[in-house]
Order: C-alpha cells, then structure tokens, then sequence
C-alpha cells in the first residue's frame, strides 16, 4: 500500500495532543493497520517494532518480569538505543493478554512514550480470555477498509476528490463520480486490491 490514509491525519493529532494516552487500533485483518503505523513512525527519532504472532517477539512480553526490566529487554533484544521521541508499536496484540496488561503500565510509568498497539478480533479474545484494556489508560481509534476519498486519493483523481468536498457537489460531475463509484464499489476498498488497481487500472488484476 502507498498510498496515503486517513487514519495517519488522525495519528498526527494523536501525537500532539497534550492528554495522549496509549492508543489501540481495531479493525478487521488487511485494512492497513500495520501499514499506516510503519508510515507514521517516520516522524519519531526512535521506533520499536513487535508482531506478537512472532514467537521471538512474543516471549519478550509472556514473561514476569517487572515493566521496567521488560522494556529494557525490549530495547536491548532489538538493538535500539532509545533517543529523542520514541514510538513502540504492538501488533497482533490479541496474542497476548500479558501485553494487555502491559499497557496500564505505559500510562502510568512512561507517560513520555508513544505507544500504539493493533489487533484484530480483539473483542472476540477479551471475550473468551476475559481479558479487558485498563479502563481510562488508553484510548481507540478505528480503522475500515478504504473510503471513496483514499480510493480518489489512490488513483490520482485530484479534481474528482475536490468536488467530491464541495456541498452541493456541481451538478455536472455528478456522472462522473458516480462512475468513479461504481468502480470503487467493484474493487471494494481492501488497500491490496486498490493499491493494485491505481496502478495497473485494470480491475480484473
């Protein structure tokens, strides 16, 4: 995916906001949640990556070690020297309801990190591990496949996408985004097919 999302204008705001809190990402498998937050790290001096579906990364938080001595495992098992502002991001958290826990810990102790967790079915786990975020020390945002717009925005459709803001859009390009639509409708918005297809134009690739 290259293309550029909307979720990341939200990521900005996130960043600068004075109340941040950690951040957990929902959404359903292959939407772009991964993608958007290695993109969005470019901004940070240091970043941290873990895949919890990754048994090396895994046990760097199944373990009972104390917070500090699991971030410091962290940076040290990962080669990274942390300097300036630090984003840690944790994918696939539903894997681990240590990791969960984890995260109160971030808000309480590392209030000056940046921390950024995604998972997908994460009801579904809290549900049947009875596993729970901690109240009040993170916050969400949601994550859908792509909208119309990013469709636009993918496929270069500049003056489409600026009428498409104008209210009321001009009557005479109503023929033409409709069949923009139709053709967003066909691809549907899983960022693979539209990153595909704003190259190739070829919906049957």
């Amino acid at each position: 995916m290259v293309f550029k999302r909307e979720l990341e204008n939200e990521l900005q705001a996130w960043k600068a906001s004075p109340h941040r809190k950690p951040l957990v990402i929902r959404g359903a498998r292959q939407v772009g949640k991964t993608t958007t937050v290695n993109a969005f790290a470019g901004s940070y001096d240091t970043y941290v990556s873990l895949n919890l579906e990754r048994p090396e990364d895994l046990r760097l938080v199944e373990n009972d070690l104390p917070f500090r001595d699991v971030l410091q495992r962290i940076f040290l098992e990962k080669g990274v020297q942390r300097r300036g502002e630090t984003l840690i991001f944790i994918d696939e958290i539903q894997n681990s309801p240590r990791a969960v826990e984890l995260m109160r810990y971030f808000f309480e102790d590392e209030p000056g990190m940046h921390v950024i967790a995604a998972g997908s079915l994460l009801e579904i786990m809290m549900e049947k591990q009875r596993v729970s975020f901690p109240v009040g020390r993170v916050e969400y945002r949601y994550m859908f496949p792509s909208s119309f717009s990013e469709f636009l925005a993918a496929c270069s459709e500049q003056e489409a996408l600026s009428l498409l803001r104008q209210v009321p859009v001009p009557s005479w390009a109503l023929p033409r985004l409709f069949d923009l639509f139709h053709r967003y409708a066909q691809i549907g918005g899983m960022p693979e097919a539209v990153e595909r297809y704003s190259r190739s134009r070829d919906v049957t690739e």
